[in-house]
């Protein structure tokens, strides 16, 4: 079993956060299509034969694809891969290009999944951040999903933004668990380099908020999901029953997963392989048949923790047999040392034969991991 991810990176407008690979003009959208169409083709020998439980269009912002421009890729990947009757097909989109219309359309097409990037439901922190719409815009979005029939609905938060009280991260959580969404996304805000915020932040004109804020935010977010009935299944993910994204937990438990268009990353089970960030020498190479993807096989040290990083990540936590049996008694006896002094002082659990980092001690993963690494 596999999953598909196609990268679309149109958006309206520039998020001052966001160091996805991204461009603004939408008037490269057909061409863009055709050529993500023609790498769908010129890739699909190696996929052959296996099972897609999940196609995934993120970004970006796919929602502003036309229909027939989406229909024309959904119809390209069910021509040349085999997506199973049942998978999750998530569409990302952004509060203002919803409507009633399109909800029908995109639900038509077979999309079964919305991911809603919402990031916060008040207005100062959606013009600091800039995004497109309003916080009017964003509970509609939901109501009008759930009235087309859109029965799995994925929002994005985000905390840590600047002047953010922690009442109002606590009103953003409620409303999240009035509007009975069935996954939350929530990531804390961070200053990637080449961003404006970035930019902001050297220059002083926005101050990061102090780690014992972002620890009050955090456990305020875990604390109201789980009386709102969500399960804490990622560091950053939680979901009613049922509810878990299936693509994300492909990239998380270590399985096979072909990315296509610009800066779409690949993984196959061995190797890795990441095509150009760059909208026009991406058309240029599909237009001509050529293989974009640079690519690499992790040695085994890279593989043990590329292993605890995705593990590690979820409540399911890392493998101690898989541990042995994929990278030998060296790593093992490492893996075991290492873990022995966090699940001393409770920072580590043991679940059955599996290993995880203790929910409420999540925050801390990179600590734990530095220690869990081989030199």
């Amino acid at each position: 079993m596999a999953g598909i991810y196609l990268h679309i990176p149109f958006c309206r407008q520039a998020c001052r956060y966001c160091d996805f690979f991204f461009a603004v003009s939408l008037k490269y959208r057909d061409p863009f299509c055709a050529a993500l169409k023609q790498e769908l083709k010129l890739r699909s020998s190696r996929w052959k034969g296996i099972s897609m439980r999940s196609l995934y269009l993120g970004g970006g912002t796919p929602s502003v694809l036309t229909i027939s421009q989406l229909e024309q890729l959904l119809l390209t990947v069910r021509e040349h891969y085999c997506l199973d009757s049942l998978a999750e097909l998530t569409l990302e989109c952004n509060p203002d290009d919803v409507s009633a219309g399109q909800l029908e359309k995109w639900r038509e097409l077979g999309f079964n999944r919305l991911s809603i990037g919402i990031q916060s439901f008040h207005e100062a922190d959606l013009e600091l951040l800039r995004r497109s719409h309003s916080a009017v815009q964003a509970g509609e979005a939901v109501h009008a999903a759930r009235s087309k029939g859109f029965d799995n609905i994925s929002v994005d938060l985000i905390y840590g933004i600047p002047g953010q009280s922690v009442e109002q991260w606590k009103e953003n959580l409620e409303r999240v668990v009035e509007l009975e969404v069935d996954h939350l996304s929530a990531y804390h805000l961070s200053f990637e380099s080449g961003t404006v915020f970035d930019h902001w932040r050297k220059k002083q004109r926005i101050v990061p908020v102090e780690d014992q804020v972002s620890e009050v935010l955090y456990r305020e977010l875990c604390g109201t999901l789980d009386r709102g009935g969500f399960e804490h299944y990622e560091i950053s993910n939680f979901a009613r029953e049922g509810k878990r994204s299936e693509h994300n937990q492909i990239y998380w438990s270590g399985e096979a997963y072909p990315g296509f268009g610009p800066s779409a990353h690949s993984y196959d089970g061995t190797s890795r392989s990441w095509n150009p960030s760059d909208l026009k020498l991406y058309m240029e190479l599909a237009g001509e048949g050529k293989a974009m993807a640079e690519g690499e096989e992790p040695g085994p040290t890279e593989a043990y923790h590329d292993y605890l990083i995705t593990s590690l990540r979820t409540s399911r936590g890392a493998d101690p047999r898989l541990i042995l049996q994929r990278f030998g008694p060296t790593v093992f006896r490492h893996f075991q040392e290492a873990s022995g002094p966090f699940i001393e002082k409770g920072q580590m659990k043991k679940e059955g034969d599996r290993l995880r980092i203790a929910a409420a001690y999540w925050l801390m993963a990179d600590y734990v991991l530095r220690d869990l690494f081989m030199d």
